[in-house]
Order: structure tokens, then sequence, then C-alpha cells
């Protein structure tokens, strides 16, 4: 039986599939860890949420749909960045992200992610953005 086993990919719904948990990392740091079931339909990190934002689930009618990119691009890992590695590419991104090393905040239910805002912040934003598309 596989206790345990790394699977590279940006395609979250995969894992799904495939495993009860999913850890996203981000320029070599864990930026979230979550239930598969989390990671793919209530991502909480900005990169968790930009990776399910470029997947498409292929149905009738969405040939045209243009997928959402991530924009910028990754940091330099021989000279990485003091903040949140995922600053310069975040669209919420604040001074105090780029300011020191952002660290994981646990949730009761075994959930983490590394990010200066809290889980309620977040959703709020995520909510907002969703109004406005």
């Amino acid at each position: 039986y596989i206790k345990a086993m790394i699977f590279i990919t940006h395609e979250l719904p995969l894992l799904y599939n495939v495993t009860d948990d999913i850890m996203v990392m981000y320029a070599g740091q864990i930026v979230e860890k979550a239930s598969s079931r989390e990671a793919v339909f209530d991502p909480l990190h900005p990169y968790s949420k930009g990776l399910m934002g470029s997947i498409i689930v292929p149905e009738e009618g969405l040939r045209d749909v243009k997928l959402a990119a991530i924009p910028g691009v990754p940091p330099n890992l021989k000279n990485p960045p003091a903040g949140c590695r995922f600053a310069e590419r975040c669209k919420y991104v604040k001074a105090e992200c780029r300011a020191s090393s952002v660290p994981m905040r646990e949730l009761p239910n075994g959930r983490a992610y590394r990010c200066i805002f809290s889980e309620e912040e977040l959703r709020a934003i995520y909510a907002r953005e969703a109004q406005n598309q």
C-alpha cells in the first residue's frame, strides 16, 4: 500500500482523484496544506487560487474561454526574496509581504497556508472578486 507519494503537477484536480491531502509548493516552499477537496474546491493561498483559475473543465461551449494566467515570473532561488516568495506575482501584495519571511498559518482543522492575510480576509477578497466578475 502506498502511504505517501510525491506527485508534481500544476493540475490540482488530477490529484483530487488520487490523494487525500495536497501540499501546494511555490518556489521551493509549501504555501498551502489542505485536504484534496479543500485544495481543489476552496483554495486559500493566492497561488493555489491562481492555479485553479488557470484550469478549465472540458465542457461543450467552452472553446473560447480564456484561461487566467498568473502574471510575472518565479523568483531566482539562488537569491530568494526576504519575504513571501509569491509577492512579486500576487495581486493582493502589501509592503509587509516583502518585508520578512511569512510563517504558515495553522487552522483548527489541520489545514495550513503561508500568507499575511487571515482566512477571513482572504475569503472576503475572493468574494469581492467573484461579485465583480
